[in-house]
């Protein structure tokens, strides 16, 4: 089974005020939104956008 690895090049540095500005649109979106961005971030981060969530090793 493949392991999943953060991809720490998925996203960009940002400063403390480009942050909080998103903050601010997070907070406005409906949980469903939330749900949306939530799984699009994680695919991102572990390389696997476009493809089904992966299996979880629980050991």
């Amino acid at each position: 089974m493949k392991t999943m690895k953060l991809d720490k090049k998925a996203f960009t540095i940002q400063s403390f005020e480009e942050a909080a500005d998103h903050q601010k649109q997070h907070k406005s979106l409906s949980e469903e939104d939330k749900r949306d961005v939530f799984l699009h971030l994680m695919q991102a981060a572990y390389g696997f956008v476009g493809t089904a969530w992966p299996k979880m090793d629980m050991r």
